[in-house]
């Protein structure tokens, strides 16, 4: 039986693209292995901010969050490499996390790597059962982070110590000038509240203060690396972004999944991808090879003068902003908050979705922790079929929740919940239904590109159907 390959190893961009949200794996991913220190009785303590596996792996998800909304949009995100309980090193679960501790566990750690399942290729976090906060080194020893019970940064401890692994220090660093390094941030303390910050700044109240203003105060005391915990902790300045990209390439080799291949056009100077000294043009970043790498494009337009080629084993992902290649033409655009939406039959029926998914997620994780305590792959086979039974379920019910809404959506709304039914029937894998709604997608939708491309995959869908009908595998 003869075998096509629908899927090009290629792909040329020959007019303009525009980048916006993209799975984390496409992302410049920083590995973490979390490991969870037992008592002598083999237990984790019964209450903690990280005493679950779900309070652990939320830290990790609001960790990528942060670093994926729209007023950081760092290109980095967190790869969770594993979550395991470590027996036999009880001696260490009451103890408070120190730089004297931290170090000392450090050196116990790399003495005996099999005991404490230490990696060489991630940043190793343990976490333990006392009640202090946590602690992380800075570079070169930015390779192990200690974390307590009381640790109450929020939502995301786990990120907060990882920016000091990536050479960012607290927002109130009584160091130098501009206190973080950063020029930035105006300066903070860690008693103060938003008021005294805006006092000592700007010598009055906060509420008396413009908008510019108000949002250096807000970027202080809203930041992953500050004290201020009362509030949720958010943003990252663009300083804080950039040292944290500086540290993370110099890393690359064991930090990082991949090889970051930095694109910035404003760039003038030595240039080999490195984050400081950038590629120009994704023509030069192409020239130097960018097979397995992901291309990191800075904020902006990013002019092409000739047709770029890139493998398709290659990642493009944007950074601090919006990235464009070409003329920066929007192909289409979309209405992505549709949770939000005015129509409250829409509003409940995404947000039913979102649950599903959601749920759907929760059921997987639940099994890869579930298969990796399972005593043979047989019982390990069975976890993933169950999970894989179930997620389906849930999918099944999104789409559903997808088709009610789109029984009372209107304009791009439905457009948009159109595509998505048709996306998602396609990454099912039913095609004569997912070609149902690209087609419907290009019926109903007045821009041109959009239409193209409902065309365009529908026809694919198509032609996927007549091959198989043929009995030609794909």
């Amino acid at each position: 039986m003869k075998s096509y390959s629908y899927f090009k190893t290629a792909f040329l961009i020959a007019i303009a693209i525009i980048l916006l949200a993209q799975p984390a794996s496409a992302y410049v991913q920083v590995r973490i292995s979390i490991k969870f220190i037992l008592d002598a009785n083999d237990d984790r303590p019964a209450t903690g901010r990280l005493s679950t596996d779900e309070k652990i792996i939320g830290e990790v998800d609001w960790g990528n969050e942060i670093l994926a909304a729209s007023n950081n949009m760092s290109e980095y995100r967190l790869q969770r490499l594993e979550l395991v309980n470590l027996s036999g090193v009880s001696h260490w679960y009451n103890i408070n996390a120190t730089d004297t501790t931290r170090a000392n566990l450090r050196a116990a750690a790399t003495a005996n790597p099999t005991t404490y399942r230490w990696r060489n290729d991630a940043i190793n976090i343990y976490i333990n059962g006392a009640n202090g906060s946590a602690n992380s080194a800075f570079p070169p020893d930015n390779d192990i982070i200690m974390m307590n019970q009381g640790c109450t940064n929020t939502p995301s401890c786990i990120l907060h110590e990882l920016g000091h692994s990536l050479s960012l220090m607290h927002t109130h660093e009584p160091c130098c000038t501009n206190q973080d390094e950063c020029a930035d941030t105006i300066s903070d303390n860690q008693s103060w509240s938003r008021d005294q910050i805006a006092q000592n700044n700007f010598g009055t109240t906060y509420n008396n203060l413009n908008a510019t203003q108000q949002d250096q105060v807000d970027l202080v005391f809203n930041n992953v690396m500050s004290y201020h915990v009362s509030e949720s902790q958010l943003r990252f300045s663009v300083c804080q972004l950039d040292r944290a990209s500086t540290q993370g390439d110099s890393d690359w080799t064991w930090l990082l999944t991949r090889e970051p291949v930095y694109v910035k056009y404003s760039h003038t100077g030595t240039q080999n991808g490195r984050f400081i000294t950038p590629f120009k043009t994704l023509q030069a970043a192409e020239a130097a090879g960018l097979t397995n790498r992901v291309v990191v494009l800075h904020q902006g337009n990013n002019p092409l003068t000739t047709a770029v080629t890139i493998d398709q084993n290659t990642q493009i992902v944007p950074r601090l902003g919006t990235a464009t290649v070409g003329n920066g033409a929007l192909h289409y655009i979309l209405p992505t908050d549709l949770d939000q939406s005015e129509n409250p039959e829409v509003r409940s029926a995404i947000q039913a979705v979102q649950h599903e998914d959601q749920a759907g997620r929760k059921v997987m994780q639940e099994a890869e922790q579930a298969g990796a305590l399972a005593a043979t792959e047989e019982e390990r086979a069975a976890i993933k079929a169950n999970a894989e039974t179930r997620r389906k379920q849930h999918q099944n019910s999104a789409v559903s929740h997808l088709r009610r809404a789109e029984g009372f959506a209107a304009g791009r709304e439905k457009v948009a919940i159109l595509l998505e039914i048709a996306e998602r029937y396609r990454d099912s894998g039913n095609c004569d239904e997912a070609a149902v709604y690209f087609n419907l997608v290009a019926e109903k939708t007045e821009q041109i590109h959009l239409r193209e491309h409902g065309l365009y995959q529908a026809n694919h869908c198509q032609e996927l159907l007549d091959m198989k009908r043929h009995g030609i595998s794909f």
